[in-house]
Protein backbone atom coordinates (compact mmCIF):
# COMPACT_ATOMS: atom_id res chain seq x y z
CA UNK A 1 0.00 0.00 0.00
CA UNK A 2 0.96 3.60 -0.50
CA UNK A 3 1.45 4.55 3.15
CA UNK A 4 1.84 8.18 4.14
CA UNK A 5 5.11 7.42 5.89
CA UNK A 6 6.52 5.79 2.75
CA UNK A 7 6.06 8.87 0.62
CA UNK A 8 8.87 11.41 0.46
CA UNK A 9 8.16 14.73 2.11
CA UNK A 10 7.60 17.30 -0.61
CA UNK A 11 8.41 20.51 1.23
CA UNK A 12 9.84 21.34 4.66
CA UNK A 13 7.41 22.82 7.13
CA UNK A 14 8.81 26.34 7.21
CA UNK A 15 10.50 26.96 3.85
CA UNK A 16 9.37 27.42 0.29
CA UNK A 17 11.09 25.35 -2.38
CA UNK A 18 9.91 27.50 -5.27
CA UNK A 19 10.86 30.98 -4.16
CA UNK A 20 13.48 32.24 -1.75
CA UNK A 21 11.10 34.82 -0.30
CA UNK A 22 8.44 33.17 1.89
CA UNK A 23 4.92 34.49 1.65
CA UNK A 24 4.43 36.87 4.58
CA UNK A 25 0.98 35.53 5.39
CA UNK A 26 1.90 31.91 4.70
CA UNK A 27 5.56 31.43 5.63
CA UNK A 28 4.98 27.74 6.33
CA UNK A 29 3.31 26.96 3.06
CA UNK A 30 1.02 28.04 0.23
CA UNK A 31 -1.42 25.27 -0.69
CA UNK A 32 -3.13 25.43 -4.06
CA UNK A 33 -6.64 23.98 -4.10
CA UNK A 34 -8.38 23.36 -7.40
CA UNK A 35 -12.06 22.57 -7.26
CA UNK A 36 -15.12 22.66 -9.54
CA UNK A 37 -16.95 25.96 -9.81
CA UNK A 38 -20.11 24.71 -8.05
CA UNK A 39 -18.12 23.25 -5.12
CA UNK A 40 -18.39 25.84 -2.36
CA UNK A 41 -18.04 23.55 0.67
CA UNK A 42 -14.51 22.25 0.22
CA UNK A 43 -13.09 25.77 -0.04
CA UNK A 44 -14.63 26.95 3.20
CA UNK A 45 -14.01 23.75 5.18
CA UNK A 46 -10.33 23.82 4.19
CA UNK A 47 -10.11 27.49 5.12
CA UNK A 48 -11.34 26.52 8.59
CA UNK A 49 -8.60 23.86 8.81
CA UNK A 50 -5.65 26.15 8.06
CA UNK A 51 -3.01 26.17 10.79
CA UNK A 52 -1.12 29.34 11.62
CA UNK A 53 1.27 30.37 8.86
CA UNK A 54 -0.42 28.41 6.06
CA UNK A 55 -2.58 29.95 3.35
CA UNK A 56 -4.83 28.42 0.71
CA UNK A 57 -4.98 29.61 -2.90
CA UNK A 58 -8.19 28.42 -4.55
CA UNK A 59 -8.92 28.06 -8.27
CA UNK A 60 -12.31 27.08 -9.66
CA UNK A 61 -12.33 25.20 -12.93
CA UNK A 62 -15.38 24.94 -15.14
CA UNK A 63 -17.82 22.12 -14.46
CA UNK A 64 -21.49 22.62 -15.38
CA UNK A 65 -24.00 22.46 -12.56
CA UNK A 66 -26.20 20.21 -14.66
CA UNK A 67 -28.97 17.92 -13.52
CA UNK A 68 -27.82 14.42 -12.59
CA UNK A 69 -30.25 11.59 -13.12
CA UNK A 70 -28.09 8.78 -14.47
CA UNK A 71 -24.53 7.46 -14.72
CA UNK A 72 -23.93 9.26 -18.02
CA UNK A 73 -24.59 12.65 -16.38
CA UNK A 74 -21.73 12.04 -13.96
CA UNK A 75 -19.59 10.87 -16.88
CA UNK A 76 -20.19 14.21 -18.63
CA UNK A 77 -19.08 16.04 -15.48
CA UNK A 78 -15.94 13.93 -15.33
CA UNK A 79 -15.09 14.79 -18.93
CA UNK A 80 -15.38 18.50 -18.15
CA UNK A 81 -13.09 18.02 -15.17
CA UNK A 82 -10.44 16.22 -17.21
CA UNK A 83 -10.54 18.95 -19.84
CA UNK A 84 -10.00 21.81 -17.38
CA UNK A 85 -7.52 20.52 -14.79
CA UNK A 86 -4.32 21.58 -16.54
CA UNK A 87 -5.42 25.20 -16.94
CA UNK A 88 -6.33 25.26 -13.26
CA UNK A 89 -2.85 24.04 -12.33
CA UNK A 90 -1.24 26.73 -14.48
CA UNK A 91 -3.24 29.46 -12.77
CA UNK A 92 -2.30 28.18 -9.33
CA UNK A 93 1.35 27.97 -10.31
CA UNK A 94 1.29 31.77 -10.59
CA UNK A 95 0.97 31.81 -6.78
CA UNK A 96 4.21 29.81 -6.41
CA UNK A 97 2.32 27.13 -4.52
CA UNK A 98 4.23 24.64 -2.37
CA UNK A 99 1.66 21.86 -2.65
CA UNK A 100 -1.38 21.13 -4.79
CA UNK A 101 -4.71 19.67 -3.69
CA UNK A 102 -7.29 18.23 -6.05
CA UNK A 103 -10.39 19.34 -4.18
CA UNK A 104 -12.74 16.95 -5.96
CA UNK A 105 -12.53 13.37 -4.76
CA UNK A 106 -14.47 11.69 -7.58
CA UNK A 107 -11.83 12.39 -10.23
CA UNK A 108 -9.15 10.83 -8.02
CA UNK A 109 -10.86 7.43 -8.30
CA UNK A 110 -11.55 7.36 -12.02
CA UNK A 111 -9.81 4.43 -13.67
CA UNK A 112 -9.32 2.70 -10.33
CA UNK A 113 -5.79 2.31 -8.96
CA UNK A 114 -4.03 2.71 -12.31
CA UNK A 115 -6.00 5.76 -13.35
CA UNK A 116 -5.65 7.42 -9.96
CA UNK A 117 -1.88 7.20 -9.76
CA UNK A 118 -1.54 8.20 -13.42
CA UNK A 119 -3.51 11.37 -12.65
CA UNK A 120 -1.41 12.11 -9.58
CA UNK A 121 1.79 11.69 -11.60
CA UNK A 122 0.45 13.96 -14.34
CA UNK A 123 -0.55 16.70 -11.88
CA UNK A 124 2.81 16.53 -10.14
CA UNK A 125 4.61 16.87 -13.47
CA UNK A 126 2.38 19.75 -14.55
CA UNK A 127 2.57 21.64 -11.25
CA UNK A 128 6.14 20.83 -10.21
CA UNK A 129 5.03 20.23 -6.61
CA UNK A 130 3.64 17.39 -4.51
CA UNK A 131 -0.03 16.59 -5.06
CA UNK A 132 -2.68 15.29 -2.66
CA UNK A 133 -5.87 13.66 -3.93
CA UNK A 134 -8.84 12.06 -2.22
CA UNK A 135 -8.04 8.45 -3.07
CA UNK A 136 -4.53 8.42 -1.62
CA UNK A 137 -5.52 10.62 1.33
CA UNK A 138 -8.38 8.32 2.31
CA UNK A 139 -6.07 5.33 1.99
CA UNK A 140 -3.52 6.99 4.28
CA UNK A 141 -6.26 7.76 6.80
CA UNK A 142 -7.36 4.11 6.89
CA UNK A 143 -3.76 3.00 7.31
CA UNK A 144 -3.26 5.46 10.17
CA UNK A 145 -6.04 3.78 12.17
CA UNK A 146 -5.44 0.21 10.97
CA UNK A 147 -8.80 -0.13 9.20
CA UNK A 148 -9.23 -2.98 6.71
CA UNK A 149 -13.03 -3.28 6.34
CA UNK A 150 -14.40 0.03 5.14
CA UNK A 151 -17.70 1.64 4.18
CA UNK A 152 -18.16 4.51 1.72
CA UNK A 153 -20.73 7.29 1.97
CA UNK A 154 -21.09 9.18 -1.29
CA UNK A 155 -23.32 11.67 -3.13
CA UNK A 156 -22.67 9.77 -6.35
CA UNK A 157 -24.19 7.37 -8.81
CA UNK A 158 -22.65 3.90 -9.37
CA UNK A 159 -20.33 5.03 -12.19
CA UNK A 160 -18.20 6.88 -9.63
CA UNK A 161 -18.71 4.44 -6.79
CA UNK A 162 -17.55 1.48 -8.88
CA UNK A 163 -14.25 3.24 -9.54
CA UNK A 164 -13.82 4.02 -5.83
CA UNK A 165 -14.52 0.41 -4.86
CA UNK A 166 -12.04 -0.75 -7.51
CA UNK A 167 -9.37 1.58 -6.10
CA UNK A 168 -9.78 0.51 -2.49
CA UNK A 169 -10.03 -3.18 -3.36
CA UNK A 170 -6.84 -2.98 -5.41
CA UNK A 171 -5.13 -1.34 -2.45
CA UNK A 172 -6.04 -4.21 -0.13
CA UNK A 173 -9.23 -3.01 1.58
CA UNK A 174 -12.56 -4.79 1.85
CA UNK A 175 -15.45 -2.47 0.97
CA UNK A 176 -18.37 -3.82 2.97
CA UNK A 177 -20.94 -1.19 1.94
CA UNK A 178 -21.48 1.83 -0.30
CA UNK A 179 -24.13 4.28 0.89
CA UNK A 180 -24.91 6.40 -2.20
CA UNK A 181 -27.16 9.44 -1.91
CA UNK A 182 -27.59 9.90 -5.69
CA UNK A 183 -27.64 13.69 -5.48
CA UNK A 184 -29.33 15.50 -8.38
CA UNK A 185 -26.58 18.09 -9.10
CA UNK A 186 -23.31 19.30 -7.60
CA UNK A 187 -25.18 22.12 -5.85
CA UNK A 188 -27.68 19.56 -4.56
CA UNK A 189 -24.70 17.78 -2.97
CA UNK A 190 -23.98 20.92 -0.95
CA UNK A 191 -27.60 21.13 0.27
CA UNK A 192 -27.56 17.82 2.17
CA UNK A 193 -28.32 18.52 5.80
CA UNK A 194 -26.64 17.19 8.91
CA UNK A 195 -29.71 15.07 9.64
CA UNK A 196 -29.53 13.41 6.20
CA UNK A 197 -25.83 12.75 6.59
CA UNK A 198 -26.14 11.37 10.12
CA UNK A 199 -28.80 8.92 8.95
CA UNK A 200 -26.54 7.86 6.08
CA UNK A 201 -23.68 7.25 8.52
CA UNK A 202 -25.91 5.00 10.62
CA UNK A 203 -26.93 2.99 7.57
CA UNK A 204 -23.29 2.55 6.59
CA UNK A 205 -22.31 1.56 10.12
CA UNK A 206 -24.95 -1.18 10.15
CA UNK A 207 -22.57 -3.17 7.91
CA UNK A 208 -19.95 -3.16 10.68
CA UNK A 209 -16.96 -1.56 8.96
CA UNK A 210 -13.75 -0.76 10.82
CA UNK A 211 -14.03 2.81 9.53
CA UNK A 212 -16.25 4.96 7.30
CA UNK A 213 -15.16 7.54 4.75
CA UNK A 214 -17.40 10.09 3.08
CA UNK A 215 -16.54 10.94 -0.51
CA UNK A 216 -17.65 14.01 -2.44
CA UNK A 217 -15.97 17.18 -1.16
CA UNK A 218 -19.10 19.30 -1.65
CA UNK A 219 -20.91 17.39 1.10
CA UNK A 220 -20.69 19.46 4.29
CA UNK A 221 -19.41 16.54 6.31
CA UNK A 222 -16.30 17.63 8.21
CA UNK A 223 -18.14 18.42 11.42
CA UNK A 224 -20.62 15.57 11.04
CA UNK A 225 -17.68 13.16 10.83
CA UNK A 226 -16.19 14.47 14.07
CA UNK A 227 -19.56 14.14 15.78
CA UNK A 228 -20.15 10.62 14.39
CA UNK A 229 -16.81 9.38 15.72
CA UNK A 230 -18.00 10.20 19.23
CA UNK A 231 -21.28 8.29 19.04
CA UNK A 232 -20.03 5.37 16.96
CA UNK A 233 -16.71 4.93 18.72
CA UNK A 234 -14.87 4.32 15.43
CA UNK A 235 -13.10 6.39 12.78
CA UNK A 236 -15.37 8.38 10.47
CA UNK A 237 -13.50 10.46 7.92
CA UNK A 238 -14.61 13.36 5.78
CA UNK A 239 -12.62 13.15 2.56
CA UNK A 240 -11.98 16.92 2.60
CA UNK A 241 -10.45 16.62 6.07
CA UNK A 242 -8.39 13.62 4.98
CA UNK A 243 -7.11 15.52 1.95
CA UNK A 244 -6.09 18.59 3.94
CA UNK A 245 -4.53 16.49 6.71
CA UNK A 246 -2.55 14.50 4.17
CA UNK A 247 -1.36 17.66 2.41
CA UNK A 248 -0.17 19.21 5.66
CA UNK A 249 1.70 16.08 6.68
CA UNK A 250 3.34 15.79 3.26
CA UNK A 251 4.47 19.39 3.70
CA UNK A 252 6.08 18.41 7.00
CA UNK A 253 3.50 20.37 9.04
CA UNK A 254 2.52 18.30 12.08
CA UNK A 255 0.08 20.69 13.78
CA UNK A 256 -2.89 19.03 15.45
CA UNK A 257 -6.28 20.67 15.91
CA UNK A 258 -9.60 19.79 17.46
CA UNK A 259 -13.02 20.02 15.87
CA UNK A 260 -12.44 18.01 12.69
CA UNK A 261 -12.18 14.51 14.09
CA UNK A 262 -9.38 12.14 14.97
CA UNK A 263 -7.19 12.65 11.90
CA UNK A 264 -6.28 16.27 12.57
CA UNK A 265 -6.48 15.85 16.34
CA UNK A 266 -4.35 12.73 16.80
CA UNK A 267 -2.36 11.81 13.69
Amino acid sequence: MNSLVKEPAAIAGTTHSRDRYPNAMGPRGVIGIMTPGPNVVVENEMMDMRPRGVINAVDRYYVPNQKIAANEDWSIIMRHVAANLDDSVRRLNECLIDHLILGMSSQSFMGGEKGSFALQEHLEKTSGVGVTMGAQAAEAAFEAVGAKKIALLTPYYPVIEENAVSYFTSRGFEVVHVEGLKCKSIIHVASQTGAVLRDAVRRADAHKPDAIVQLGTNLHFAYVAAEAERWLGKPVFAVGTAIYWHALRKLGIKDQMDGFGSLLADY
